[in-house]
């Protein structure tokens, strides 16, 4: 087997960019979507948690809140950009859509929420524009390898000596 058939592998990297793309499409727009159709509730802040390590900060919030006469109880990631609005509150204000892609919103992060989701979903699209260029290149270049594999050496005798 010719190991330059391996390169053609490179074709998965687009296509992860492509999914990550569409995956943040789908919570931008499911974001945006449960804030604008779903219903207000106040959530009561049952743990928090803001970690600092390094150069990396993020944490998580949990959340409990009656919807419906039921009681629901969510943990929520919560990234350092999120983590200043939300401080040390105990109650916290959302929108809860049941069934939707991002059921809750709080609605002090609401701009930064959907701001993440925009700015994870343009840096996937330039990624997966970036990858596409050099997936081409690349598919072009094991074209070409593979071909000249196909040419056999041939020699011909020129002269005239009978």
């Amino acid at each position: 087997m010719n190991p330059y058939k391996f390169l053609y592998l490179i074709w998965l990297l687009p296509g992860y960019l492509l999914f990550l793309s569409v995956h943040q499409a789908l919570v931008f727009y499911s974001v945006v979507d449960t804030y604008d159709t779903g219903k207000s509730y106040v959530a009561e802040v049952v743990d928090y948690d803001l970690k600092q390590i390094a150069a990396q900060t993020n944490g998580y919030v949990v959340l409990r809140f009656e919807a419906d006469k039921e009681q629901h109880q969510q943990k929520l990631s919560l990234p350092v950009e999120m983590a200043g609005a939300i401080g040390k509150s105990e109650v916290i204000p959302i929108r809860y859509k049941k069934d939707a892609f991002v059921n809750i919103v709080m609605i002090p992060t609401y701009s930064t929420q959907k701001g993440l989701a925009l700015t994870n979903m343009a840096m996937a699209a330039v990624g997966l524009f970036i990858t596409l260029f050099i997936a081409f290149l690349v598919h072009r270049y094991t074209n070409k390898k593979l071909t000249e594999g196909d040419e056999q050496f041939v020699i011909e005798r020129v002269d005239n000596n009978e």
